[in-house]
């Protein structure tokens, strides 16, 4: 990650730390793992003027995009991630992590409507602000769009599940 004393952007911060942690993985075709949080903060940023409410926010966002998966595939904490980016960023990033005893459906429902009791044992988590849960949602129709429509075919199986989720988190209005 850059210097703690280098002046850099959320967002230069965040792809520098999604490269560090990262590196060396692959997607499930073989390509650098990179290549699809940089597709999927790129969606992000194109989804700006039709689901980001305040465009000074974008930062947030795709920051959050880039980092959407750290905490699921990398050694990457919460409590690290607290001490790099706002709230906003990463209360997204806690709804977008997948427990494994989670359902994919019930996952999707998390990022939709977490509930108190789910977050409780991370007191800076108390009061997930309606901006991540926000942040979540925008990501993670990029990142299911991303999925779908990738440079990699989707299997079909999981085309299905990730189209259903699409369905569900848009049908859930913004």
């Amino acid at each position: 990650m850059l210097a703690a004393t280098e002046e850099v952007s959320l967002v230069e911060k965040a792809k520098s730390l999604a490269k560090e942690k990262h590196e060396g993985m692959t997607d499930k075709y073989g390509n650098p793992y990179i290549e699809h949080l940089e597709r999927v903060a790129d969606r992000v940023r194109e989804m700006e003027y039709d689901l980001v409410d305040e465009t000074s926010e974008i930062d947030l966002y795709v920051s959050a995009a880039y980092l959407h998966d750290i905490i699921e595939d990398t050694d990457c904490t919460t409590d690290d991630l607290f001490s790099w980016f706002p709230e906003g960023v990463v209360g997204a990033i806690f709804r977008l992590t997948r427990d494994t005893a989670t359902t994919y459906a019930e996952y999707i429902d998390q990022i939709l409507h977490l509930p108190r009791e789910d977050h409780g044992h991370i007191p800076q988590l108390r009061f997930l602000s309606a901006l991540s849960g926000k942040i979540a949602r925008v990501v993670k129709l990029a990142d299911l769009l991303d999925h779908i429509a990738g440079p990699t075919p989707c299997p079909p199986s999981l085309k299905k599940r990730y189209e259903k989720s699409l369905y569900r988190l848009i049908s859930k209005g913004f």
